[in-house]
């Protein structure tokens, strides 16, 4: 029987994870940090002037249809010159102009013809316009066109594929999927040369490399053709690739991706409205207002799931303070999962659960939970999971074996069946993952 104990910390952890979730709205993220006064649109570090007649919005990414309904009003406007590309469950909105829907996380069809129907529009946007980029996570497969005549459409989705199975992360997924794209790596940008372009970006990748979301479409490119390839070499990449691709690789000169300092960059501003530290932030908000002593791992988690557990481990049993209230350590980022299975459902947040479920086993005060904050961990329908000491006893009860199903990376049966997977649903947006360990007080 589950205890009173438990209970409520997962009655708590659930508050505060769908807190954050509400207070990082694509919409409220938006809507908080740019205002519209006067024909001007300001924001954290750029003021605009804006012509609406002479205003393009362009859209991909899994928020990018809830930051343009915030766009549109914020400006009062009933109709917006748009082409938003949205993820495939998304809501349709006929004030918003055009809207396609892509697949993710392999780009298909659709999503090449999202991608050619951005590269047209773009194109046609000339001096004196202005060309609005809303950006976000999962926008590199939802709009998607292959660097031809070097690479076909069927390549480049056995590409994604391939790199959505590595163990890489997310910066290096995105360094081999700029050079391999016509639209990536500041090459939509590219297209329109003449004309002023602002982007409003949601970040799901570190804080340090904004270039990378969505492998950036508008910004510049630091990487290179050569780190690309050492990135399929060391990756194992290169050796599932077709031979007549591999034979293009080497025997073709193929081109760069623009660089900073690019003149073709001189007309743009941008600005990163909300990533991973903006969502721990609103889950220490909430859980603060819980009545929780909190401690956030300050960085965006990048490591595996026994380094992350490490740390957190140590770090509360150095955390002595305020023993007596219950405590929330935070954090926020993707840990590294090796290799996918093809035949398991789960993903990085489920994997780190049940590892936090081994090292918590016996514990009768502490709770984790780990979920993306896009609403589904890797092909499960799930976000995550919650785990606590009692997991590991309850799971060999039901005749399921932990390790196992973690190699074959269906740690959501594992979940499902102990009633512990996190839903919440497709959030339209993602800024990475949060983990929360919780620990009832001692007083």
């Amino acid at each position: 029987m589950e205890s009173h104990v438990s209970r409520r910390l997962r009655s708590d952890a659930m508050k505060i994870l769908r807190g954050a979730l509400n207070d990082c709205s694509p919409y409220r993220l938006l809507f908080s940090q740019l205002s519209y006064e006067g024909g001007t649109l300001r924001g954290p570090d750029f003021r605009i002037r804006i012509d609406p007649r002479k205003m393009i919005i362009l859209g991909m990414g899994k928020a990018a249809g809830s930051m343009a309904r915030a766009l549109l009003d914020l400006m009062l406007a009933k109709h917006f010159d748009a082409l938003i590309v949205v993820a495939e469950r998304a809501t349709k909105d006929e004030r918003l102009g055009r809207i396609l829907q892509g697949a993710h996380p392999v780009p298909d069809a659709r999503s090449f013809r999202a991608g050619s129907a951005l590269l047209r529009r773009v194109q046609s946007a000339g001096a004196g316009d202005l060309v609005i980029h809303l950006i976000s996570g999962g926008a590199s497969a939802l709009a998607a066109a292959p660097l031809t005549p070097l690479l076909t459409r069927r390549e480049k989705s056995l590409l994604h594929r391939l790199l959505v199975r590595s163990a890489l992360g997310i910066r290096e997924m995105n360094v081999v999927r700029k050079h391999f794209s016509a639209l990536k790596g500041g090459r939509l940008l590219a297209h329109a040369p003449r004309a002023r372009h602002l982007s409003l970006l949601l970040s799901d990748v570190p804080v340090d490399c904004p270039e990378a979301i969505g492998s950036g479409p508008t910004l510049p490119d630091p990487s290179n053709w050569s780190e690309c390839l050492e990135i399929l070499k060391r990756s194992g990449i290169r050796g599932e690739l077709p031979r007549a691709l591999v034979a293009r690789i080497d025997g073709r000169s193929w081109p760069e991706t623009p660089k900073p300092g690019d003149p073709v960059f001189s007309k743009q501003a941008w600005s990163v409205l909300g990533d991973s530290t903006t969502l721990v932030d609103a889950a220490r908000r909430h859980a603060r207002a819980m009545g929780y002593a909190t401690r956030v791992l300050r960085g965006s988690v990048e490591e595996d799931a026994d380094s992350l557990l490490e740390v957190f481990s140590r770090t509360r049993e150095k955390w002595t303070a305020s023993a007596s209230m219950p405590r929330c350590l935070i954090a926020g980022g993707e840990v590294r999962l090796e290799t996918l299975a093809a035949r398991g459902r789960g993903g990085r947040a489920q994997d780190l659960a049940a590892a936090a479920s081994v090292r918590m086993h016996g514990s009768r005060s502490c709770l984790f939970l780990a979920a993306g904050s896009d609403g589904r961990d890797g092909n499960s329908p799930a976000a995550g999971a919650m785990a606590d000491g009692r997991t590991l006893a309850r799971a060999r009860r039901k005749g399921l074996h932990l390790e196992m199903l973690r190699r074959e990376r269906n740690t959501f049966e594992l979940f499902r069946r102990l009633g512990d997977s996190v839903i919440t649903g497709p959030t339209q947006n993602n800024l990475r993952d949060l983990y929360l360990m919780l620990e009832a007080g001692k007083g």
